[in-house]
C-alpha cells in the first residue's frame, strides 16, 4: 500500500502533553533498495510506520505501509541514523490518511498523509515478471509503461488512417477500437502490417531517386561513347 506524505513547517501547535497520542521516531537508513526514512508512531503496543523514499521530510513524499515494529525502536537505532523523535498527535484522521503533527526536537510540523490507490497483487506481479525477463530494473517501470502507452497509441492511429484511406465508410472504427484494445503490440503491428500492403499495392513506393531526362543529342552521344568503350575493350 501507497501513501503521500505532504509535510509544512507550521507554528507551535497548542497541545498539551496529555492530548498527544505517543512517541514517533524519524531514522534515516540506507539498506538493498536504497536511502529512505523511516517515520513510526506508537500505538497499543506496537508501531505503525512508514518507507518515505527521499532523505528528507519536506514537500511532498512517496511513502510505503511498514509492518509493524516493536516499541522498543522508539529507543534504538540499529545500524539507521535518527533524524527526530519526540510526540504526535492526529489532528484529522479516517480510513484514507489524515493529518498528523509531529513535536520533535526542531519543533512542530504537520505532516498531511494521504493513501494512494495501488495496483492489484496479480498485475504488480505481471509488471514484475515484465521487468525480470527483460533483465530491467524497477526504476525501468514507469518509464516502460508510458513509453508503451506512446507506441501502441502511434500505432493503432496510423492503422485508423490507412483503414479510413483504404476502405473508406466501410471501415468500422469502433469495431475495429474494440478489437484492438485486446490485442498486444506485436499484435497490433501485425494488423498495421496488413493494411501497410495493401497501401503499397495501391500507391506503389516511388524510387527515392530517378535518371535525368535525356535529350535526343545527348543520348545519341552517350550511346556512341558507351560502343567505344566496349569496341575498346
Amino acid at each position: 500500500m501507497f501513501w503521500n506524505l505532504e509535510c509544512e513547517q507550521t507554528d507551535a501547535v497548542d497541545l498539551a502533553p496529555e492530548q498527544f497520542a505517543g512517541r514517533f521516531v524519524l531514522h534515516r537508513h540506507h539498506d538493498e533498495e536504497g536511502p529512505h526514512l523511516d517515520l513510526r508512531l506508537e500505538q497499543d503496543g506496537y508501531l505503525l510506520g512508514w518507507r518515505i523514499d527521499g532523505a528528507a521530510l519536506d514537500g511532498d513524499c512517496t511513502a510505503r505501509e511498514k509492518a509493524p515494529h516493536p516499541v522498543s525502536w522508539l529507543d534504538r537505532d540499529g545500524d539507521a541514523v535518527r533524524e527526530d523523535a519526540g510526540l504526535y498527535a492526529w489532528i484529522e484522521r479516517n480510513a484514507e490518511g489524515g493529518r498528523v503533527i509531529l513535536r520533535g526536537t526542531t519543533g512542530d510540523r504537520v505532516v498531511r498523509v494521504t493513501r494512494v490507490a495501488g495496483l492489484p497483487a496479480a498485475a504488480e506481479r505481471a509488471v514484475c515478471e515484465a521487468l525480470r525477463e527483460s533483465g530491467l530494473s524497477a526504476d525501468a517501470a514507469g518509464r516502460l509503461i508510458r513509453d508503451g502507452v506512446t507506441a501502441r497509441r502511434r500505432a493503432v492511429a496510423r492503422f485508423r488512417g490507412l483503414g479510413r484511406e483504404l476502405d473508406g465508410n466501410v471501415f468500422d472504427e469502433a469495431v475495429w477500437r474494440r478489437t484492438l484494445d485486446g490485442c498486444s503490440l506485436d499484435e497490433i503491428h501485425a494488423h498495421l502490417r496488413a493494411y501497410e500492403f495493401r497501401f503499397d499495392e495501391k500507391y506503389p513506393p516511388q524510387p527515392v531517386s530517378r535518371p535525368a531526362p535525356l535529350d535526343e543529342e545527348t543520348a545519341a552521344g552517350a550511346r556512341d561513347r558507351a560502343f567505344a568503350i566496349v569496341r575498346q575493350g
